[in-house]
């Protein structure tokens, strides 16, 4: 799966996301330890009941997403990718941060 896949907009899966009706700042806790755990841990519990967690852990991956996704947190995926030899992604967060709670949210246009 590579960043050019995801071009076009969000991936079809999106939309079946149980986050989809969940508040999309939940899933961007400002740290992943100390009082914001507490975010952290129900972000997951969303992701752990969702059937397309698979594919949303992937999309995080090769896309380097910030916060939440696939049951995972951005340190988490940075971890995962270092173990595995693959190379962290090169656009980072910040190339998809502007509207990365709507994509969460399976709306790209954030509307």
């Amino acid at each position: 799966m590579t960043t050019s896949q995801f071009a076009g907009g969000s991936p079809g899966w999106m939309p079946r996301g149980a986050c989809r009706g969940e508040d999309p700042e939940l899933f961007f806790p400002v740290t992943a330890a100390g009082p914001a755990l507490a975010q952290v841990l129900a972000a997951k519990a969303v992701c752990f009941r969702c059937a397309v967690r698979a594919a949303c852990l992937s999309y995080a991956l090769a896309t380097g997403q910030a916060g939440i996704w696939g049951g995972t947190t951005q340190e988490e995926r940075a971890a995962m990718r270092r173990s595995s030899g693959s190379p962290a992604c090169e656009h980072g967060a910040s190339a998809g941060s502007l509207s990365a709670a709507a994509r969460h949210r399976g709306n790209p246009g954030g509307q």
